[in-house]
């Protein structure tokens, strides 16, 4: 398997995690909802940031 071929996964998931700290954010924050945990939405934001992280490490190792 070759490096740039993590691009694509990569990116996909950095937006999944994104899009879990978003939503556990709204509806812990917005709505109110009590069995939304903290410490999802804090991880899923640290998930988000080291996949994005990597996806552009890749990016620019790829392109150079």
């Amino acid at each position: 398997m070759k490096v740039y071929e993590l691009l694509a996964p990569l990116g996909i998931a950095a937006y999944t995690a994104l899009a879990i700290a978003f939503l556990t954010g709204l509806l812990k924050f917005q709505f109110h909802v009590k069995w939304v945990n903290l410490k999802w939405h804090i991880w899923a934001g640290v998930l988000a940031m080291i996949l994005a992280s990597l996806h552009l490490a890749i990016f620019i190792y790829s392109n150079f």
